[in-house]
């Protein structure tokens, strides 16, 4: 094998365990219910109209990973078991971690992407964006002189930036 062939299989294994070694964050939640022990439905998209993929418990510790409005005006959280196994949960069932860290989702209509921006400012160039529904940790926030809040975001690739605040749902504790 050429010594370049292998040089790029050898970065390309290396990155490849880094992304299945360094996880992703999202906001730590607990399934809860009123009855202990009860049986939580996941389902295989953000509905009841949506099959079974499989139940948690309440008490079970998740990751929600993104969240969105369904087509019933509920709530939904796409979730993440230590297992392994995801699925989307109605937020009823779901009650965020006390923490340091405050989260948020972007906020808007189905599919849209939201501008984030490299510094808080509208006119700011937009390097990325995300996509209604991200869930973001919340690092800072400024009050500009355009009368906006904004807040500096980072998504669960690691990647960051400015983002209105009328643009974001705080993900409040208990919610």
């Amino acid at each position: 094998m050429k010594p370049l062939s292998v040089l790029i299989a050898a970065v390309a294994a290396s990155f490849t365990t880094l992304a299945v070694a360094l996880p992703s964050f999202a906001r730590p939640a607990t399934l809860v219910a009123q009855d202990a022990g009860s049986r939580i439905n996941v389902r295989s998209a953000p509905t009841i109209a949506s099959s079974r993929a499989h139940y948690g418990v309440a008490g079970d510790r998740v990751e929600v990973v993104r969240s969105m409005r369904g087509s019933d005006r509920s709530m939904w959280n796409y979730v993440q078991f230590s297992s392994g196994a995801k699925g989307w949960v109605r937020g009823d069932f779901v009650r965020y971690t006390e923490g340091m860290a405050e989260y948020g989702v972007l906020a808007g209509k189905t599919g849209d992407r939201i501008n984030v921006r490299a510094n808080p400012s509208t006119s700011a160039t937009s390097p990325h964006y995300g996509l209604q529904g991200d869930v973001v940790q919340l690092l800072e926030n400024k009050n500009t002189k355009d009368g906006y809040v904004w807040h500096f975001v980072q998504f669960p690739s690691g990647a960051q930036g400015w983002v209105r605040s009328d643009l974001i749902s705080r993900m409040d504790v208990g919610c």
